[in-house]
């Protein structure tokens, strides 16, 4: 028996040898090899190219499956066919003695090592020249993988009556999440652009740069109140995290909190969960100010989208209830005092209808702010609120300070960056503007948010026609009205007048009309003076108040009638709010020369202003 198994071994080992020297000869093992590293090859550049062509995520699946299954066939046909000088035959049928094999083993070794060249090539190209940051890459390229876009969640409510109860409670978990160090969030002015669309999931995802995309329903029937809630993955629509709640109204705050803490733990935040807990918690415990502070949140998003002042009056109302409801509320507190600071930013355009005097703003500010700080959760949340503080004093420096120590805690603030650019702009710091116009222009390239603010200032302290450039690839990704807003001017300021025309004609085909400022500042750069001055006489000619100040004063720096625009300033020098005045400090045609006050506050924080300087595209005389 032993004699039989080792005969039996021994032929079992000789057919073996066989095959694998029969598997040698006809190159099967080389035509493996060849496809595996072909089909690595489509695959590295299938992953390149289809983000790049916006071809829908499935195709990257499809390739890859019929890649896989092509792959024993084509081992089979290397088995069973040959190539010969005549063309391709079954192997059975080619005479050993004429067969090319050998040869054809030959060129396939140069076809893998072609193949593996190419390779490497691809990659150099993907690595070096398709990522390196300068804007051409798309937004999924740079996508962070801890990054989340948190969208309006819909009222499936069957009156329809809970809008803004849904968008109160979505923008409230994006703020909590904002407060988490190493997850990056989409800010809610471009999140709430997506409200109603019907783009889909990859779409949204790619748009906003962001990895992840939050979406969610609210449905109310009396006091039942069901939320409901998907975490995706914006690469292959997979669902990391799903929840639904069916609870009582009153445990809305419950329901938030828990909400913002399962996300931030799906996306596997480096905090401990005890201090994710604490950071993430609203701040109230009363239902009734935690539901006035979401309708008020929900209108003030709408505001800014909309630029509605009504809007942004009633949701400031809301923020005033649940103070009242609730004093220790903080985050009440905070969003009530940045309604007083936006009425005191004349140079916005976001004011409202408030008949409160100018002198009698910043107490408003003063008291809510204050009172926040007092509330606030924790050491970083008041570090921000003193900051605000600092800066409506005009206390430059230590705006500065408070700020930077903010965002070394919270550095995915976007806002923060951006009050702190605007503050250094103020204060003429150098050092600090192009610090902050390096982390807005990189963050821009994946953030919409951030690329309107790096262009509210880049024309300013950049080169114009680089910052131009940039815009115009901004508005090609993400066309928002303050970034088309913000690119005309600069184009003008880089005199790319008939670029400049084109952003504008855009803006009032997207939005029903062009800004005022940007057909005035069009009409100026072509010569039409004319046309400037029926723009301000329709607009602008009557009294200056509060909401036309600026926009007053502009139009008459563009027709060179500085007089004029310095009688308009006066109104606004108001010594006991000095912040007032200090909005035009953003402009490099403003000289604070004329106002003592003024000068006197920039000469204590040492604000060494360049003189004003003319616009380039000013109206010429005639």
């Amino acid at each position: 028996m032993a004699g039989s198994d080792v005969v039996r071994r021994s032929r079992y080992t000789r057919r073996s040898m066989n095959l694998i020297g029969e598997l040698k000869r006809r190159n099967v093992f080389r035509v493996a090899i060849a496809y595996l590293v072909a089909s690595w090859l489509v695959i590295q550049l299938t992953d390149i190219l289809v983000p790049m062509l916006t071809l829908p995520e499935w195709v990257n699946r499809f390739i890859f499956l019929l890649l896989v299954v092509l792959f024993v066939p084509t081992l089979i046909a290397a088995w069973a066919l040959e190539l010969t000088p005549d063309g391709i035959r079954l192997e059975k049928n080619v005479d050993r003695s004429a067969s090319v094999t050998p040869q054809t083993g030959q060129r396939l070794n140069h076809v893998i090592i072609g193949v593996l060249a190419l390779a490497v090539t691809v990659l150099l190209v993907d690595k070096v020249w398709l990522s390196d940051g300068d804007g051409d890459a798309t937004a999924t390229d740079v996508a962070v993988e801890k990054s989340v876009a948190v969208l309006p969640f819909s009222d499936l409510s069957q009156n329809q009556d809970q809008e803004w109860f849904a968008d109160g409670l979505a923008e409230e978990i994006l703020n909590a999440l904002a407060r988490t160090p190493d997850l990056l969030i989409s800010a809610r002015t471009s999140t709430f652009a997506y409200k109603g669309t019907d783009k889909d999931i990859p779409t949204i995802a790619r748009e906003l740069g962001v990895a992840h995309v939050l979406e969610g329903s609210v449905r109310r029937a009396g006091e039942r109140i069901r939320v409901t809630a998907q975490l995706i993955r914006a690469s292959d629509g997979f669902h990391l995290w799903s929840q639904n709640y069916d609870r009582n109204a009153t445990d809305v705050i419950e329901i938030q909190e828990d909400l913002a803490i399962q996300i931030a733990s799906a996306l596997e935040t480096t905090m401990d969960p005890e201090a994710l807990k604490d950071m993430l918690e609203v701040g109230t415990s009363s239902v009734e100010a935690y539901r006035a502070y979401l309708h008020g949140a929900a209108l003030r998003t709408r505001s800014l989208l909309e630029n509605n002042r009504d809007m942004m009056r009633e949701g400031y109302e809301y923020f005033e209830e649940a103070r009242r409801v609730d004093p220790e509320f903080s985050y009440a507190h905070g969003a009530a005092a940045q309604y007083w600071i936006l009425q005191m930013s004349l140079t916005s355009f976001q004011l409202d209808t408030s008949e409160v005097e100018l002198a009698d703003m910043l107490q408003e500010f003063y008291e809510r702010n204050d009172r926040a700080i007092e509330m606030a959760r924790n050491e970083t949340d008041a570090l921000l609120l003193r900051a605000r503080r600092a800066d409506v004093d005009l206390r430059f420096r230590e705006a500065l300070r408070l700020y930077r120590e903010y965002l070394d805690l919270r550095p995915n603030d976007l806002v923060a960056w951006e009050a702190y650019l605007d503050t250094a702009n103020s204060a003429s710091d150098a050092t600090s503007i192009t610090e902050a116009l390096d982390v807005l222009r990189e963050a821009g390239l994946t953030r919409p948010e951030a690329a309107s603010f790096f262009m509210d200032y880049a024309y300013l302290h950049l080169e114009p026609n680089d910052s131009a450039d940039y815009g115009l690839a901004a508005i090609e990704q993400w066309p928002l009205a303050n970034i088309m807003y913000q690119t005309h001017r600069t184009l003008l300021f880089a005199q790319r007048v008939d670029e400049a025309r084109e952003v504008m004609q855009g803006f009032a085909q997207r939005y029903g009309s062009a800004h005022i400022l940007m057909r005035a500042r069009q009409a100026c750069a072509e010569d039409r003076i004319d046309e400037v001055r029926e723009i301000f006489d329709t607009f602008y000619g009557g009294e200056t108040t509060v909401n036309s100040g600026n926009a007053t004063w502009l139009i008459l720096k563009m027709m060179g009638e500085d007089e004029r625009a310095l009688e308009v300033l006066r109104l606004f020098d108001i010594p006991e709010v000095p912040f007032i005045l200090a909005n035009w400090l953003s402009y490099r045609q403003f000289d604070p020369s004329p106002f003592p006050y003024l000068v006197q506050i920039l000469q204590r924080e040492n604000v060494d202003r360049p003189p004003p300087r003319p616009l380039p595209y000013a109206c010429t005389p005639g």
